[in-house]
């Protein structure tokens, strides 16, 4: 569950169900600073110290600043996302939690949480550290299952990222919604006074671009395969309407590499900025630079369509390598500027791309979101079908795609971004030729 030090959360806090448990609908993190005293130990080996006066201060002023209704966004200066003051109880928010499809999926909360965890999880290795955070490898000891647990810290993190602590809510809210094969599950959620236990379904495969580099080559057909299940996870997450506002090459990962017989099994993560739509537009402005929407570049109300915007440039750089455009989103472009900028172009080494497949970007890429094309008109057409996309069409992306790591791996905000079709970034200042302006660094989003 990687994220930005920003996200936004629309569903506030519910009342706990019976037995020190959650309902299915309540917001998990309402009680996150409850004071009570720690044991000596917590479920990973760390002493835990009684609490200085100075933290129990901290956790006052924590939960201050959660009553608030408002989440700011710390994408460089980007808007805040406001709730609606008619929606204080927010029991519209979640009416779409209510139904949710994964009922499974519990959050568990008292003072006997460690000792479920420790009853159902083992916990093993560590997969990986972060500022406020560590993933373990467990073990489903009831079901013989390997999980990843992520360990969250609730005081390092407030401390050190205001805000992070909604984005868990709305990426865990998010999850227990949905269940597909194309989006990663989640399994359970414990809450102690100082930690989250976040169990999810592990990962092994790796970055879906790190395969396609490593594997070599990619054909059409093979590519195509790898669409429709992207697709067909956001046909799903639409009918659910859930928007995830996020869709990027990071953000698909591999449950296993594939055997050479094998098709690729990728999926969905990171539901950190998603929303439940229960109005046709929002209004925030966030995500990842290369792959915003025009009209969230705007500023501008935007509907689901922001997804299949982002669906048509991770089409473009799995088919041809690089990103279709340039991207300054440091300014709010005009209309003109809209339609000079994003003009739909192909690289050279992109000639013997089917004509399916360029219609298919042309329709995704399209700058009127009234007519890009939905995820499911996306899902029936004919080339994501495989009914047109040809095997023997080998691809140039691998190479392109290994020789420009940036679209794999986060970069320092110092480093260059991607430049669309390979061209070197022209050094003319902003204001001289606002069409000519070179691309900022690439938004990544930090891991935790």
């Amino acid at each position: 569950m990687g994220g930005q030090q920003s996200k936004n959360f629309d569903d506030n806090s519910h009342d706990g169900g019976e037995g020190g448990m959650c309902s299915q609908n309540c917001g998990f993190l309402g009680n996150i600073v409850r004071i009570t005293k720690r044991a000596s130990m917590d479920l990973i080996g760390s002493p835990q110290p009684e609490t200085p006066m100075h933290q129990r201060r901290k956790r006052a002023e924590v939960k201050k600043t959660l009553k608030k209704e408002v989440r700011s966004s710390v994408y460089g200066g980007l808007e805040k996302e406001v709730i609606p003051e008619h929606a204080t109880n927010h029991e519209d928010l979640l009416e779409v939690s209510s139904t949710s499809s994964n009922a499974q999926v519990i959050v568990h909360e008292g003072p006997d949480c460690e000792k479920e965890l420790q009853r159902k999880y083992q916990l093993m290795e560590v997969l990986g550290v972060g500022s406020t955070s560590t993933v373990h490898r467990c073990l489903n000891k009831d079901e013989d299952i390997l999980c990843a647990c992520k360990i969250i810290d609730k005081l390092q993190m407030e401390d050190r990222f205001a805000g992070m602590m909604a984005q868990f809510q709305t990426e865990v809210e998010a999850l227990r919604m949905l269940q597909h094969p194309c989006i990663i599950q989640l399994y359970d959620v414990y809450l102690t006074e100082e930690k989250i236990y976040i169990v999810m379904e592990q990962m092994e495969g790796g970055e879906l671009f790190d395969y396609v580099v490593q594997k070599g080559t990619l054909n059409e057909e093979e590519a195509s395969k790898i669409v429709r299940r992207v697709t067909s996870a956001l046909v799903y997450m639409h009918d659910k309407n859930i928007v995830h506002r996020d869709l990027k090459p990071e953000n698909l990962l591999l449950k296993r590499k594939p055997r050479p017989t094998e098709d690729v099994e990728v999926k969905i993560i990171d539901f950190g900025l998603s929303k439940a739509m229960v109005e046709p537009v929002a209004r925030t402005f966030l995500g990842t630079r290369g792959y915003l929407a025009p009209e969230m570049l705007q500023r501008r109300e935007y509907t689901k369509a922001v997804d299949t915007w982002a669906l048509g440039v991770i089409v473009f750089v799995l088919l041809c390598g690089c990103l279709p455009f340039d991207d300054d989103s440091s300014t709010v472009p005009s209309d003109d500027l809209v339609k000079a900028k994003f003009v739909l172009r192909f690289p050279r080494w992109a000639s013997n791309l089917s004509a399916s497949a360029k219609d298919l970007l042309s329709h995704l890429l399209d700058t009127d979101s009234r007519t890009r094309y939905t995820a499911e008109q996306a899902l029936a057409h004919p080339w994501v079908r495989g009914q047109t996309a040809p095997r023997k069409n080998l691809l140039a992306s691998p190479r392109r795609i290994r020789d420009s790591p940036h679209l794999r791996t986060p970069q320092s905000s110092k480093r260059k971004g991607a430049t669309p079709n390979g061209r070197r970034k022209q050094q003319t200042h902003p204001a001289a030729s606002p069409e000519l302006s070179p691309k900022g660094p690439m938004v990544r989003k930090q891991s935790i």
